[in-house]
């Protein structure tokens, strides 16, 4: 919550002493508004037990089927970066996409693999254009989703660096230099940087906000974990190919970048956070993101499934189970989590908490984790069985 207030004022005053202070004091606002929402709440606790509940959900929504192939190709050391794109439409501004990918003012080598995960509208067409070109590879597959496509991608990236971007978005002309110059001077296994929400209504740009995260932000954390503050997107950064060698997403599930903080945040020792803008991410109408925030769809249960499904592979990367895990899995079963969630039916929304309880539950390892205040407090509900604490908590974030 603190960076979106952050991002609004930055967007008007473009002063980042100025901006902080002024989030800082609005967050505070907004814990104060949360703290008087708690103390007046209606005290519930459930009795559903979590067999209930777990029948509820499976009788509505069971968990996906989802395999994701992985396979890890030899690393050409002569290949700098694979630049992996899943295309799925888009057409009519396909082209303006792979123009700014392949027109980098770089002396890196890179490749930029297109995966077409079964376009219907001509895209195929338009890729096909480019596929002469000494710096592209293209895959057609059948309709996956987006993260099969980026699965595909990453299957066949050569490169000593991996990069994601999305298909309707634009890079500059300097992210490949950007990014790999920096990774290279200190052999780092991740460079992030910042981007533009590019936000468009009938082919028209109302509005832009940057996106650049104050030094300040990345000091939030009171274990000393500064990465997690950092955005889990997967798009604007470049990672050490090897750090994706256990990992890929997962097909068929909405909200699949949180691998991102899960699986890959951990595992990276050295990283650099540039506050420059390299990325353009544009927000249509008509992005599939939007969809996602339609908290009717019963497909938002997978918010839930996905984490069984991230924590499995968790644990048998046998990744640390640590404060930084703490803090990650109880913000994603509260503000990740509910918002999506809520207006689904009442019992529904009960045996998700029962579950999420359950899924806490298991990695409680008797420690006492310094969390920030109000994710303390989800964590607090969840496991005292108060379930208006949690969804209060859940909200203001």
């Amino acid at each position: 919550m603190k960076h979106g207030f952050y991002f609004r004022f930055y967007r008007i005053f473009h002063h980042e002493s100025l901006c902080c202070f002024l989030a800082k004091f609005a967050y505070l606002l907004y814990c104060i508004v949360f703290v008087l929402k708690k103390t007046f709440r209606k005290r519930v606790k459930t009795e559903m037990t979590v067999d209930e509940a777990h029948k509820i959900i499976n009788d509505i929504y069971p968990k996906p089927e989802s395999e994701p192939v992985n396979i890890n190709p030899e690393i050409d050391k002569n290949l700098d970066l694979s630049i992996v794109v899943p295309v799925y439409n888009y057409a009519d501004i396909l082209e303006d996409n792979i123009k700014s990918i392949l027109n980098q003012k770089t002396e890196y080598k890179f490749e930029a693999i297109f995966v077409d995960d079964g376009s219907t509208d001509g895209a195929q067409e338009i890729l096909k254009k480019y596929e002469n070109h000494p710096n592209v590879k293209l895959i057609f597959q059948q309709n996956g989703g987006i993260g099969a496509a980026r699965n595909t991608g990453v299957n066949h990236a050569n490169g000593k660096y991996l990069m994601f971007v999305d298909c309707d978005d634009i890079v500059h002309d300097d992210i490949v230099e950007s990014l790999l110059s920096r990774a290279y001077a200190d052999d780092l296994d991740m460079v992030v940087a910042s981007h533009n929400l590019v936000k468009e209504r009938n082919g028209e740009v109302y509005e832009i906000v940057p996106n650049i995260y104050p030094q300040s932000n990345l000091i939030g954390y009171r274990n000393g974990d500064e990465i997690m503050n950092l955005p889990g997107l997967p798009w604007a950064k470049v990672y050490k190919r090897e750090l994706w060698n256990q990992v890929r997403f997962y097909p068929g599930y909405w909200y699949e970048d949180d691998i991102i903080q899960f699986l890959i945040f951990p595992q990276v020792k050295a990283y650099a956070y540039i506050p420059k803008v390299v990325y353009e991410y544009k927000w249509y109408e008509k992005n599939f993101s939007h969809t996602q925030n339609d908290s009717k769809r019963v497909k938002c249960i997978d918010s839930y499934w996905l984490l069984t499904e991230i924590l499995h592979t968790y644990d048998h990367m046998k990744l640390p189970d640590d404060e930084a895990l703490t803090t990650l899995l109880v913000r994603h079963l509260s503000a990740y989590y509910y918002p999506f969630i809520k207006d689904l039916d009442a019992k529904v929304v009960e045996a998700l908490f029962v579950v999420a309880r359950e899924l806490l539950s298991q990695y409680e390892n008797g420690e006492t984790h310094r969390l920030p205040y109000v994710i303390s407090q989800a964590k607090k509900a969840m496991e005292e069985n108060d379930i208006e604490l949690w969804k209060i908590s859940s909200c203001y974030q």
